[in-house]
């Protein structure tokens, strides 16, 4: 689960690492509060949306307004916080769909010299924690890194009681700190592995830890923890339950299924890790853009089968829906066609869905959607269902497209394309 900058400033600060005061605000008249209560002279108005690079991202419909902006008054703090708030955020890494921001996070402007960067987490390929540390902070670091490789350090963490004193003297020579600077950082590195550690995080990031007089001070802070740990982290509860509103992935694990956002048009739904790979798979074979991955369990009842369909349906991105079950053992296609239903009781489908289903109680399952919901595609095979998906997603790009505006015509195959589909099924089966 990936936290909102002021969570992960609470949790360091609760951790003994200096921030900037700062306070949440919903709306334009709570921003202004804020700067008042916070006193000073300037204060920084910041986006809060799960996504780095917001500095350097746009609002949508307003290009001069970033997700980061410093103000030299009360008034700029409300005229700033209003016009972030219900737009979409614009960066590098939430794509041109961008995210809505819905909160702020209002904090003093502070005048710093040299900005640092420290970033924790697990390397797969050593399975260890490790530290990556520049005396290069501040935006952009990944442009720094490449300009200046020899700027980004490695602290590889054996010992249980962490980051040894050779390690840390190291540390603070390549960062060029001397004295009570030197000590603060190897400090912060402790305080940052301590962290890491009892909160069952998978990365801590700081960028800019920042210079300020004799201290140093995390001007941004970037933080996830581990969802599959939120059983043995009771302290963890307030940072999910200070989400305003879920993301997809939050959803997905709160409801028990696998879910992963990607950028195309077709929403994808199937049983199965295999059975989902496989689907998108044949998606993409036939040119277009699966818009998530989705692995529902194969024990899954109606309410989280219902989850499901309602969380692929609910990205303004979709254009088609394609549902791929192969019930089988505890699978019932029956509990799938009866979330359907549902979803569609409660809120009219308005895009395309395509449904493939096969194996246990099918047969069953295809009738109920018939009477019920005649304006469901139901297809006869996986090639099929693929098929549809993509042409109706993309009906002007498609050079099936006249086909596409029957979708109930079958539409002709290619054989290579069959085996293609079985031979991917088979395998991710195995």
């Amino acid at each position: 689960m990936n936290l909102y900058e002021y969570q992960g400033k609470r949790l360091l600060a609760g951790y003994g690492i200096a921030i900037p005061k700062g306070e949440i605000a919903i709306t334009p008249e709570q921003a202004e509060e804020v700067g008042n209560r916070l006193g000073g002279e300037q204060w920084m108005v910041k986006a809060q949306i799960r996504s780095g690079g917001r500095g350097e991202g746009r609002i949508e419909g307003n290009e001069l307004t970033s997700g980061v902006r410093k103000a030299d008054s009360i008034t700029n703090i409300r005229r700033f916080t209003n016009d972030m708030l219900g737009n979409k955020l614009i960066t590098r890494q939430t794509g041109t769909e961008g995210a809505s921001v819905d909160r702020v996070y209002i904090e003093q402007a502070l005048v710093f010299g040299k900005e640092l960067s420290m970033a924790m987490l697990v390397d797969s390929k050593v399975k260890k924690a490790v530290l990556l540390y520049s005396d290069k902070g501040g935006t952009n670091i990944e442009s720094v890194a490449a300009r200046h490789p020899n700027s980004i350090h490695t602290l590889e963490i054996d010992h249980p009681q962490g980051p040894q004193p050779g390690q840390l003297e190291s540390l603070v020579k390549n960062l060029g700190l001397e004295a009570a600077l030197a000590e603060k950082a190897k400090q912060v590195v402790n305080n940052i592995y301590k962290l890491f550690i009892e909160r069952d995080a998978s990365l801590v990031e700081i960028n800019p830890l920042a210079v300020v007089g004799d201290d140093l001070v995390a001007l941004d802070a970037k933080i996830a923890v581990d969802e599959n740990a939120m059983f043995r982290q009771q302290d963890n509860q307030y940072l999910e339950q200070d989400n305003y509103r879920l993301d997809g992935r939050l959803q997905a694990s709160r409801d028990g299924f696998n879910y992963f956002k990607l950028d195309g048009n077709i929403g994808c739904l199937a049983v199965g890790a295999g059975l989902s790979m496989a689907t998108i798979d044949a998606i993409k074979y036939l040119g277009g853009e699966p818009a998530n991955f989705l692995d529902l369990p194969p024990d899954s009842k109606v309410s989280r089968s219902r989850s499901a369909i309602e969380l692929v349906l609910s990205s303004d991105r979709v254009k088609s829906v394609l549902i791929n079950v192969f019930g089988g053992g505890i699978m019932r296609c029956d509990t799938i066609a009866d979330a359907i239903l549902l979803v569609n009781q409660s809120s009219s489908i308005t895009v395309p869905l395509i449904v493939r289903l096969a194996g246990t109680n099918a047969a069953l399952a295809i009738r109920r959607l018939r009477e019920s919901a005649p304006n469901i595609i139901l297809a006869q095979n996986m090639a099929e269902a693929a098929d549809q998906a993509v042409a109706l997603a993309n009906p002007i790009k498609s050079d099936r497209s006249e086909t596409a505006q029957s979708p109930w015509q079958p539409f002709p195959w290619k054989s290579g394309f069959k085996r293609f589909v079985g031979a991917r099924a088979m395998k991710h089966k195995k």
